[in-house]
């Protein structure tokens, strides 16, 4: 006789609870993390604050330091998809726009964006990679993706860039470190707009002539 498999049962109930409780989960620890840091930061507060057990923050997302990372991608992407930040619309926008005013329009608006997400949770990893190697690990691997991330952005632009292009890749991942939104927009208190042309200046530079 033929061995019969047995069908896997998918309840949508079960897996509708199990995403609420995960986005409960990653709002609870952004939340607790940004209030008072990583390390003032326990699983029981994480659990307490979602409204779910311990053993439910585990499942749901892991330990500690995976509930940063993944606080961290969902800051960076806006949602909870398994897709990368350089897989989005915004950014393939940037390589259909026409023109390089446009291209540096859609680039500063997207980097903005992300940015106005991910600052605060960025001064969390950057804070607690001090002291714990889990954490500086994360720091790096955020440097490392963001360098990823400038190389795609410069390759969307469209245009060469007038200073070498390993400068112009490097340049263009410093202004985008989430750490000059939280110091212009959140401690000196510039305006979004202010920021974003900041960024329009940063970026048009590295297609500007040289001096003759």
């Amino acid at each position: 006789m033929a061995e019969v498999k047995k069908r896997r049962y998918v309840s949508p109930l079960r897996e509708g609870q199990a995403e609420a409780s995960r986005a409960a989960v990653l709002a609870a620890a952004r939340d607790l993390f940004v209030a008072q840091g990583y390390g003032a930061t326990t699983i029981d507060q994480v659990a307490a604050r979602a409204g779910v057990s311990k053993p439910t923050v585990f499942t749901a997302v892991g330990n500690k330091a995976t509930l940063l990372k993944v606080v961290r991608d969902v800051a960076l992407a806006g949602d909870d998809e398994p897709r990368t930040v350089t897989e989005r619309e915004d950014v393939a926008a940037i390589a259909e726009a026409g023109d390089l005013e446009r291209a540096i329009a859609l680039t500063v608006g997207h980097i903005a964006e992300v940015n106005a997400r991910a600052h605060a949770v960025h001064e969390v990893i950057r804070g607690a990679s001090g002291t714990d190697p889990v954490i500086a690990g994360l720091w790096e691997e955020a440097e490392a993706q963001r360098h990823v991330g400038a190389g795609h952005l410069l390759s969307r632009l469209g245009a060469t860039p007038t200073v070498p292009r390993r400068q112009a890749h490097d340049r263009l991942w410093l202004l985008m470190a989430p750490d000059h939104y939280h110091r212009l927009v959140v401690r000196r208190g510039w305006s979004r707009e202010a920021y974003e042309q900041w960024l329009v200046d940063g970026v048009r530079a590295l297609f500007a002539p040289g001096p003759s």
